[in-house]
């Protein structure tokens, strides 16, 4: 995991990435590296899990922030497990890059569109948005039809209406046996921006790989509505306060679900200290664990996410409750090793899925 772990460090370090971010969170120096740290940890631990698996899962995952994020939390997931045939024109679609439902297809847009430069070949296939994301997915080909030694970890950047995005989370894996085709998922967080409506995003890719870099020019220009996903978004408030050891708050305030997504909205309180998550069972039986993904430290604003999704893990669209119990862990208060001890914190609560905002 040492290779993933420098992708981690080398975007947070980033001087137009994370320096940019620092200037505009409320985060100190000494709790951007407690978060750094966290992050750093939590791709090892997932590296160690996933030791044992077949070599043919070859996958990475990384995550770069941008202007104006303070923390973006990479959520430690991976992509289908199912192994593509070697074509010459792939169609590699959301639902399999995330492995959720074709019910997605109601809101993706199809770019399919392809840019050669430097002897490799990149096909934008699909977009979606929704409120505060987008989500493309794009395949990767050497022209010269060779494998690939490893899986392309692309240095991007997308902007939307002239803005560029706040910070991206995603990852890659490849697609054949020969390694002649890899696919890339990334979720691009757009804050502040009004996702309804049809927008126009500019996505620049130019640098592929890390141990073998290679620069180039691969633009792609498409646009894309959240409208139909964001009203389709189902909303149940929460709005329960949770008090954390060191006298600061959580208030948990909203769970949203859409064929996209499924995620926990929060805000703090007087504190930078805890990292959340949220373990969750529907009233069919459905467990569901949900990370932080992304906390604004300059709003106190947060979100964890799904993290099962990719296993088919989501809240059952006929479950009637879910009973949610909220979990910390606290930052150390210096430079030491993580604790993956996560406390509960507060009691367990129900929710009523039929209580649609």
């Amino acid at each position: 995991m040492k290779k993933n772990e420098y992708i981690m460090e080398n975007n947070i370090k980033n001087e137009t990435a994370w320096n940019g971010a620092a200037e505009k969170a409320s985060l100190t120096d000494a709790e951007r590296k407690r978060y750094q740290k966290f992050i750093v940890e939590n791709i090892r631990n997932e590296g160690n899990r996933s030791a044992g698996k077949a070599a043919i899962k070859r996958r990475t995952r990384w995550i770069a922030a941008a202007a104006c994020v303070a923390v973006l939390f990479l959520s430690m997931t991976v992509f289908g497990e199912k192994v593509y045939a070697a074509i010459e024109q792939i169609s590699w679609s959301l639902g399999n890059a995330l492995g959720i439902s074709d019910d997605l297809a109601d809101y993706k847009e199809i770019v399919h569109t392809s840019v050669s430069d430097s002897g490799y070949t990149v096909t934008l296939q699909e977009a979606v948005a929704t409120e505060e994301k987008v989500v493309v997915n794009y395949t990767i080909q050497r022209d010269d039809g060779q494998p690939m030694e490893e899986i392309p970890t692309c240095f991007d950047a997308l902007y939307i209406n002239g803005k560029r995005c706040d910070g991206a989370s995603g990852g890659g894996e490849f697609l054949n046996e020969e390694q002649t085709a890899a696919g890339i998922a990334v979720s691009y967080h757009m804050f502040g921006v009004d996702m309804t409506g049809r927008n126009e995003y500019r996505l620049k890719i130019r640098n592929l790989f890390i141990e073998n870099e290679v620069k180039g020019k691969w633009d792609f220009r498409f646009s894309a509505d959240g409208t139909d996903l964001i009203t389709d978004t189902k909303r149940i408030s929460i709005q329960k306060e949770f008090v954390l050891e060191n006298g600061g708050s959580v208030m948990l305030e909203e769970l949203s679900l859409n064929e996209l997504e499924q995620k926990i909205t929060y805000r703090t309180k007087e504190t930078t200290d805890f990292i959340f998550k949220a373990m969750a069972e529907d009233s069919t039986g459905c467990q569901i664990q949900f990370d932080t993904q992304t906390y604004r430290g300059n709003e106190g604003i947060g979100a964890m996410v799904n993290s099962e999704i990719l296993h088919d893990g989501r809240i059952a669209e006929n479950a009637e409750t879910v009973r949610v119990t909220l979990y910390a862990v606290e930052l150390p208060k210096e430079s030491g090793r993580m604790s993956k001890d996560y406390r509960q914190i507060g009691e367990p609560f129900e929710l009523n899925l039929s209580d649609n905002l």
